[in-house]
């Protein structure tokens, strides 16, 4: 209860009818962690391993490993492709290679990751779909975040890259998209325009409704575009709401079925 208050999820009110008496009441920042919650609990439901009830012996193990693999931009490093420990280490530096083999092990553990067949610089592995969804309640989580907590970190351009890679393999599109698009933000909002900005995020090629290629050097001239503040992004992901998103380009309907597709992969049991 003394945590909650103190992130601003409960605060002590007066009741009407006994005097001195004091009840606990949830704030809004409290009402939007039960989205949070639920978001969470459809996630453990979906767990390859069998369900996990949120109040089972196995939450804590699932949600642990899913809040290191993230923390430690695990997730980011294998969102691009499959890497063995040696190159995860590698790539990971501030992380030690025991506490990344730990981190693994957790994550292979409760399905957030598999291995492939053994190569000459290790096993490689490989996100689950179920890791992969796992993006959607860290959406819910921080949008919560951005709106209740003024102390709460910034969100990184890194962990807009992992969302939109980890999350691209699930989007569904109709057969008749196609052509090339930019999905990104501004991870400062500061401005609202954002001139003068780099973006975040990732380049598209979608071929007959199938993405090809994926991304994040942002270098070259997009024809088509979706762009927006964190804030917005988190908006259109988790309510599917795209009109604050600056949309345009050669093929503005690309983009804004790329978004639905993403509101989709991130909302919808599959």
């Amino acid at each position: 209860m003394s945590t909650l208050r103190d992130v601003g999820a409960l605060e002590k009110r007066r009741t009407e009818h006994a005097r001195n008496a004091v009840a606990t009441a949830l704030t809004p920042a409290g009402e939007e962690m039960l989205s949070v919650s639920r978001a969470l609990e459809r996630w453990l439901q979906q767990c390859p391993n069998g369900p996990i009830a949120i109040d089972g012996e196995h939450t804590k193990v699932a949600v642990k490993a899913l809040a290191g693999g993230w923390s430690s931009t695990l997730m980011r490093a294998l969102a691009s492709s499959p890497r063995s420990l040696t190159e995860l280490s590698s790539l990971i530096s501030d992380v030690s290679y025991p506490s990344l083999e730990r981190r693994i092990g957790w994550m292979r553990a409760s399905g957030q990751l598999t291995a492939l067949p053994r190569e000459e610089r290790g096993t490689p592995y490989l996100p689950t779909d179920w890791l992969r969804r796992a993006v959607s309640p860290l959406c819910f989580a921080g949008r919560c975040e951005r709106r209740h907590m003024d102390d709460a970190p910034p969100i990184t351009d890194v962990e807009v890259e992992a969302a939109f890679l980890l999350t691209l393999p699930l989007v569904r599109l109709p057969r008749t998209a196609h052509g090339t698009c930019l999905l990104a933000t501004r991870t400062d909002s500061a401005s609202e325009e954002g001139e003068g900005l780099e973006l975040a995020g990732v380049a598209l090629e979608v071929v007959r409704g199938e993405i090809t290629s994926a991304t994040v050097d942002l270098t070259a001239e997009p024809t088509t575009w979706a762009i927006g503040t964190s804030e917005v992004w988190l908006d259109a992901v988790v309510d599917g709401t795209i009109e604050r998103l600056r949309i345009g380009g050669a093929n503005p309907q690309l983009a804004s079925e790329l978004v639905r597709g993403l509101h989709l992969a991130y909302i919808t049991d599959r």
